[in-house]
């Protein structure tokens, strides 16, 4: 039996313990997802006298000793005693029984995802007789056999840890986890590099991270954010993970609980400053003669927490708390290097001062004078003096090429680099978290958390101007809330309930943001009205630096919500738990690629023979003064709205066998659907025997090989072929041989989730080719001046069916795909040196 120790009134817990249990049911049923993992530890135990016999009917007293909150349970028949679902803190038991001594044992702390096994023993005497245990906490694990190592906040604080990142620790320390990818990253705005971790052998993007028991991976299986350190409760890294209420990941799970405030005020300062002179310049800087760069870095928070105390209003002490913290940092860094630019002269028409590598004039012949002689050959004439006349430039070329800086030197020969940049990248993160809890009822406790992220990481902004053509700014903000609930519904019942929803804008974005084609360029209306964001465009050269911005741009929004619920119990020796899960993910996004154009510019046009290169004839430079492209294209795209639901049950009973020995048992059972799309804007496989309709224009040829387009033609809706069977046992045990040695193996199947980031589906992005000749280069078509005169062509979707895109590549998910599993499996020893130092020797596969 389980009670608060401030229940009034057996009608009072009958009447809200009724109205807990509507609650529950209509969050199961309510919410639009739930998760099947938890943060919650447990303890466990068995009452007996002197003699080993158990004790049945003993009182047992839990507190914690941070927020007082206390609860109460009796020993059955068995002498077992358990306090499933708890939060991570510090913990004091009280054992008493008429006719014994009261036995008393504080300083058990009890981290994310941890469970003790702590036996009394009582002692024949007067109830009013006390026995302090001041044995340490047990250091040997008699209760799971998971393979894990937590972090507490405190060592997250003190260890050694540039980013400030806690999972980076875990990652560095932890003996079966390898990270894989760049270890610089390591911020929390770096969310892919954090998630690219290998866990007891798996693959990167396969684990599953977790924030006070909801998950925060989104459908690449990338964290969506990283608390701050100050934030942070403590953090765990489970392997092999033995319990049924695991799952979605092949390798490990990132447990992390945010800290919550206790009956004490606490609070934090933090700084750290890393100077630019504290460093030494590079080699490559050396040796191109360029000064240390710039390589500063700025972070700063706090935290404040404790009870809630409203004067004269409100005092929270015993029953509600609070726990705040911020962190930002201000990083610059500094990029170098050279690049060719056109002289002042050249971009103005002018290269009478040009001259090639070859010696001699860069000579610029005329497009408009392309002749065939007598003898079959083809030749154009120069311009006069090398220069083009001001009549023949292009306003909209002449205004591109304005936007190339000032060269820093003067170039040994044509296309010579002449321009050395530095530029500073300004990166910068913010993050504000806060936790509250608050205790309702004697059988109703609840915390709710709130974390917001925002941060900026510009690319290298070569030519410090808006033109520049890497001037990418990668733009996120996070929202990730939790809000746990655990309820007593019965004397012998404990259900826990946890919402949580997570939001991850992912905005690939330029600093030409907003930049008018048509007023700053020249460019015509019609050239960009179809136009879905408005930046710099595109300008490739064949000599010199490009201009404006990468294609990469796009609007990606992950969402996650997610809801866990289960109920666990105590019948004799066996502690039970079930629950199920169901997640709802999705994934936003509209790929803008070049949404005002690209334009690529060679010295086809302006050398003497169009069919032959050479050296010292020809100018890319002169083709865009004469705005003569000879190829380009323009991007429109459609809205994705892809998502999943992922479902499971699962069942897990932890049965003491004896003192000595405990068994975990687990089944769980997990159905995840196909990649499907709100729209039905998704290529969902590949028919190899269908009749393609291009056949139908061939007299002797059958041309096999069809598309799939979602919900078209009775087709499906969503990709892959899902498993049905993916029923998932689990096994463990762990057996005491000793007080000082412990064995422990087990054995689980796990369903990996499958990494999607989104791909654009043909019909669904729509190019608008911009054809600058049709004769090799001979003749110009195109004109920079009106480049696409009848807009834009729209996507089709897959209105013309399997004649979409006929003549393009196609990528799309084989609808015969399954999901993929793991077996995991693990051996281990533990062994009590001395004092707080224990071996573990371990196998795993």
């Amino acid at each position: 039996m389980i009670v608060h120790h401030r229940a009034k009134g057996s009608s009072r817990l009958n009447y809200w313990g009724l109205l807990a249990l509507q609650l529950t049911v209509l969050l199961l049923f309510t919410s639009l997802s739930v998760s099947g993992q938890t943060f919650q530890g447990g303890l466990r135990g068995r009452v007996a006298d002197d003699s080993g016999a158990v004790i049945a009917g003993a009182s047992v007293v839990l507190r914690n000793e941070g927020t007082n909150l206390t609860v109460t349970t009796v020993s059955n028949d068995e002498g077992e005693f358990n306090f499933p679902s708890l939060d991570p803190a510090t913990y004091s038991i009280t054992v008493e029984k008429q006719g014994f001594k009261k036995v008393e044992r504080r300083e058990i702390v009890v981290e994310t995802q941890g469970f003790h096994t702590i036996d009394f023993k009582l002692a024949v005497g007067d109830i009013t007789q006390s026995v302090d245990v001041t044995d340490a906490a047990p250091l040997l694990d008699t209760t799971m056999p998971s393979a894990g190592q937590a972090l507490a906040s405190q060592q997250l604080i003190t260890l050694p840890n540039p980013g400030r990142n806690p999972f980076m620790v875990l990652a560095r320390l932890s003996p079966n986890v390898v990270f894989l990818g760049d270890m610089k990253y390591q911020r929390f705005q770096d969310q892919s590099g954090t998630s690219q971790v290998s866990v007891a052998g798996s693959l990167g993007y396969s684990n599953n991270f977790l924030i006070d028991g909801i998950p925060v991976t989104e459908t690449n299986n990338r964290t969506s954010i990283i608390p701050d350190i100050e934030a942070v409760q403590d953090v765990k890294v489970q392997a092999n993970t033995y319990d049924a209420e695991m799952g979605r990941s092949a390798g490990g799970v990132f447990n992390t609980v945010l800290r919550g405030g206790t009956n004490e005020i606490h609070g934090s300062v933090l700084g750290y400053i890393r100077q630019p002179q504290w460093a030494a310049n590079d080699f490559f800087r050396n040796r191109a003669t360029l000064p240390r760069g710039t390589q500063s870095w700025r972070d700063f928070g706090g935290s404040l927490g404790g009870p809630v105390v409203i004067p004269k209003l409100y005092n929270g002490k015993d029953k509600t708390f609070f726990w705040l913290t911020t962190e930002s940092y201000r990083q610059k860094d500094s990029a170098s290097g050279t690049t060719s630019i056109p002289t002042m002269l050249e971009r103005t028409g002018d290269f009478s001062q040009s001259y090639s590598r070859l010696g001699g004039l860069q000579t610029i012949y005329d497009p408009a004078t392309t002749i065939t002689d007598a003898s079959g050959k083809t030749v154009r004439q120069p311009f006069s003096g090398n220069v083009i006349p001001s009549n023949r430039i292009s306003k909209v070329g002449q205004a591109v090429a304005a936007y190339y800086p000032v060269p820093s030197n003067t170039a040994a020969y044509y296309g010579a680099t002449n321009y050395t940049y530095q530029s500073v990248l300004a990166n910068r993160g913010d993050q504000y978290t806060g936790k509250f809890s608050h205790t309702f009822t004697p059988w109703w406790t609840s915390t709710y958390s709130y974390i917001h992220y925002k941060s900026i990481e510009p690319g290298n902004y070569i030519l410090n101007m808006v033109s520049s053509p890497a001037q990418a700014r990668l733009l996120r903000k996070v929202d990730a809330s939790a809000v746990n609930n655990t309820f007593i519904i019965n004397p012998t019942t404990v259900a826990t309930v946890r919402y949580g929803f997570n939001r991850f804008p992912n905005e690939y974005r330029t600093r030409s943001d907003g930049f008018d084609p048509v007023a700053k360029l020249g460019f015509p209306a019609s050239a960009v009205k179809d136009s879905q964001y408005l930046k710099f465009p595109r300008f490739d050269m064949q000599t010199w630096s490009p201009l404006g911005a990468e294609s990469d741009t796009a609007s990606t929004v992950y969402n996650s919500k997610n809801l866990l619920g289960d109920v666990s119990k105590l019948v004799g020796r066996h502690s039970l738990k079930v629950g199920f899960a169901f997640r709802h993910l999705s994934l936003d996004t509209i790929p803008f690629g070049y949404s005002v154009g690209e334009f690529a510019f060679s010295d086809t046009f302006t050398r003497q023979n169009y069919q032959s290169f050479d050296n010292k004839t020809g100018s890319d430079m002169a083709s865009l003064l004469l705005g003569l492209p000879g190829s380009g294209y323009a991007q429109t795209s459609t809205k994705l709205q892809n998502y999943l639901r992922y479902y499971a049950g699962y069942i897990q009973d932890n049965f003491r066998v004896s003192p000595k020995l405990t068994l975990n048992l687990g089944l769980r059972y997990e159905w995840e659907s196909g990649i499907a799309d709100k729209n039905n804007a998704l290529i969902v496989g590949f028919d190899p025997n269908a009749v393609n309709p291009i056949s139908q224009n061939l007299s002797s040829t059958t041309v096999k090989g069809t598309l799939l387009y979602a919900g078209l033609n009775g087709n499906k809706t969503s990709v892959m072929d899902p498993s049905k069977t993916k029923f998932a046992p689990r096994f463990g045990m762990a057996y005491m041989l000793n007080d000082k040695t412990t064995i422990r193996g087990g054995y689980g199947l796990y369903w990996a989730p499958v990494s999607y980031g989104g791909y654009n589906p043909l019909g669904y992005t729509q190019i608008t080719n911009l054809i600058g000749t049709t004769d090799g280069g001979r003749t110009a078509i195109a004109s920079l001046d009106n480049p696409f005169p009848n807009g834009f062509l729209k996507p089709v979707g897959n209105s013309l069916g399997a004649s979409v895109g006929l003549g393009q590549g196609v990528s799309y998910i084989d609808q015969n795909a399954r999901s993929p599993y793991i077996h995991s499996f693990s051996v281990d020893m533990q062994r009590v040196l001395a004092k707080q130092i224990v071996l573990t020797t371990s196998y795993i596969g």
